[in-house]
C-alpha cells in the first residue's frame, strides 16, 4: 500500500513593487522591464541618453537592459517602480524578441489606459501592506497589468534586444574583473584571456547573455564610476576622465553626452544650482510622514471608479485643453451678444 503526501507551498507575489524617494542621477541597467511613476515633484528621467522631464502622475517604462537614469530636480520627488522580469512573458508563451514596450506619458500625454495603470499599481501597493488581500488576488491584478502591457503598449516593429534568461553566468570572472579594473585599459583579448575564452567567443556570449557587447559595458561602468566623481567640483573633468579608465578627455565627453544627452560640464552645473539634495543617494527610504502621504494619495487612486478617473487628473494636458476650450467658448459667446446688440 502506498501513501501520498501533499506538500503546501507557501504563496508568493510575481512582482517586484517599490516606492523611494529619488535622488541624484545613477546611471544603471538591469535585466528586469521597469514601470515608473512619478507620485509627487519633477524628475529628469535619462533613457540611452534621451532625456524627458517627468511631473506628478508622470509614467514611464524602460525596456530591458536600457542604461536610464534619474535625477531630482524638486525636493521631495517620491516614485512607485515596478520591475518585471522578461521571463515573466517568455514563460507564459509570450515573445518578447521581436519588439520593445513603448509607454511614455511625456510623448504621449494621453491613453486610456494611464488611469487604470495608476489605479492597478495603487491596488499592488495597498494589497503589499494589508493584511486583507490574499496573494492570489495581487497575483490576478499584476497579470492584468501586465496583459494590458503587453497588449496596448508593445511594439512587434521596434527592435530590442532582451538579456537571455541564465541558471549560471558563464561570465561571472569576466564581469568581476571588469568592475575591479574598469578603471585601466582593459581590452578585449585580456578579459577573454580571464575568462579562458577566445575574444570572438567572449564578443558572442557578452551579447546573448547581457544583451549589450562588451566595450558597451566597460564604457557603462566606467560612466557608472565616473558620475558620482562629477559631484565634486575639485576634480577637473580631464582628470576624473583618466581616473575612470578613459583615455582622453574627447572620448570621455562624447560618451557622456551619448549616454546622458549632455556634456560632463552640463551635468555639472546642472548640480551646481541648489537642487540636488543635500543628503544625496540614488534612492532614499521613505519618512514616516512620506509613507503617510504615499499612502493616501495611492488609496485615493485605489477607490477611483471609472467615472471619477475622467476627471481625476486636475494638471494633465486633456484638462488644460478642456479649460482652453470653455474659456474660448465663453468669448465667442460674448462676442455673439455685442454682435447681436
Amino acid at each position: 500500500m502506498t501513501t501520498s503526501q501533499h506538500f503546501q507551498s507557501t504563496p508568493t507575489v510575481q512582482f517586484d513593487l517599490l516606492t523611494y524617494v529619488i535622488g541624484s542621477y545613477h546611471y544603471n541597467w538591469h535585466p528586469q522591464i521597469e514601470l515608473l511613476w512619478l507620485l509627487q515633484g519633477t524628475v529628469e528621467v535619462n533613457v540611452d541618453g534621451t532625456r524627458y522631464q517627468l511631473h506628478t502622475n508622470d509614467l514611464i517604462l524602460i525596456n530591458a537592459n536600457r542604461g536610464h537614469a534619474t535625477f531630482a530636480l524638486t525636493p521631495e520627488c517620491l516614485a512607485l517602480r515596478l520591475h518585471i522580469m522578461p521571463d515573466f512573458y517568455t514563460s507564459q508563451g509570450i515573445d518578447l524578441s521581436a519588439g520593445a514596450f513603448l509607454l511614455n506619458s511625456v510623448t504621449t500625454p494621453q491613453h486610456h489606459d494611464y488611469q487604470t495603470i495608476h489605479q492597478i499599481l495603487a491596488q499592488l501597493y495597498l494589497g503589499l501592506h494589508q493584511h486583507d488581500w490574499s496573494t492570489f488576488d495581487l497575483n490576478a491584478l499584476y497579470f492584468q497589468l501586465t496583459n494590458l502591457l503587453h497588449h496596448d503598449f508593445f511594439d512587434t516593429q521596434v527592435t530590442m534586444t532582451y538579456p537571455q534568461p541564465k541558471t549560471k553566468s558563464s561570465l561571472t570572472r569576466v564581469i568581476n574583473y571588469i568592475n575591479q579594473d574598469y578603471d585601466q585599459p582593459i581590452t578585449l583579448n585580456e578579459a577573454a584571456k580571464i575568462g579562458h575564452y577566445s575574444p570572438a567567443y567572449l564578443s558572442r556570449i557578452f551579447k546573448a547573455e547581457l544583451g549589450l557587447n562588451f566595450y558597451e559595458y566597460l564604457t557603462r561602468c566606467r560612466l557608472q564610476h565616473a558620475i558620482y566623481n562629477l559631484e565634486d567640483p575639485t576634480i577637473k573633468v580631464a582628470d576624473l576622465a583618466l581616473a575612470n579608465g578613459f583615455q582622453e578627455v574627447k572620448s570621455f565627453n562624447l560618451m557622456f553626452k551619448k549616454h546622458f544627452g549632455q556634456t560632463p560640464s552640463s551635468y555639472r552645473q546642472h548640480l551646481s544650482h541648489g537642487q540636488r539634495l543635500e543628503y544625496d543617494q540614488f534612492k532614499q527610504p521613505l519618512t514616516p510622514v512620506q509613507r503617510t502621504v504615499v499612502h493616501q494619495q495611492l488609496t485615493h487612486w485605489a477607490q477611483l471608479t471609472s467615472t471619477d478617473q475622467l476627471s481625476a487628473c486636475e494638471s494633465c494636458m486633456y484638462k488644460l485643453h478642456f479649460q482652453e476650450y470653455q474659456a474660448l467658448k465663453q468669448k465667442i459667446a460674448q462676442l455673439k451678444i455685442l454682435l447681436n446688440q
